[in-house]
């Protein structure tokens, strides 16, 4: 059964008739479902969780074929909205931390919502002069941006 045909079986057992995917095959498979904006909620979930779980099952049910296999599920163009808002957030901590020097800690987010405000802090030049970094563990783990060490700086200039 290919990528498409099991989605859409799957899909169809969590009651989304009206889907279309498209599976767009590469190093890492992308799975793009569009649905009807009323039932996006059920498939993405609260930041992306449901979208997390779809992806485990589709590497469960293929990696017996190919360890190395990876998904990608994305839905209604959920993970370019989310990043973009990410970025957003991202600048508005920033512009805080260099208007008042002090630290800004995240609320909870996702190792790839954590990668996301990593790389926006570490490639957008106007922070040249911040840096982020997580801590903690699990559910505990956060993501701060802070001003880069003086010695940082001047090792970077």
């Amino acid at each position: 059964m290919t990528v498409q045909e099991f989605t859409q079986r799957l899909l169809a057992h969590m009651g989304v008739e009206d889907a279309t995917v498209e599976v767009e095959e590469g190093e890492t498979t992308l799975v793009k479902i569009q649905v009807a904006e009323e039932e996006s909620g059920l498939l993405i979930g609260y930041h992306g969780e449901c979208l997390t779980a779809l992806q485990r099952v589709l590497y469960m049910a293929y990696s017996r074929e190919d360890q190395n296999k990876k998904f990608l599920v994305n839905v209604n163009d959920y993970k370019e909205r989310r990043t973009n808002q990410l970025q957003e957030m991202a600048r508005s901590a920033a512009e805080k931390v260099l208007e008042n020097g002090q630290p800004y800690g995240f609320s909870y987010l996702s190792a790839s919502e954590r990668l996301i405000v990593h790389e926006f802090i570490a490639n957008t030049p106007e922070f040249a002069g911040l840096e982020s970094y997580s801590t903690g563990d699990g559910q505990r783990r956060r993501l701060y941006i802070r001003p880069k060490e003086e010695s940082d700086q001047e090792l970077a200039a």
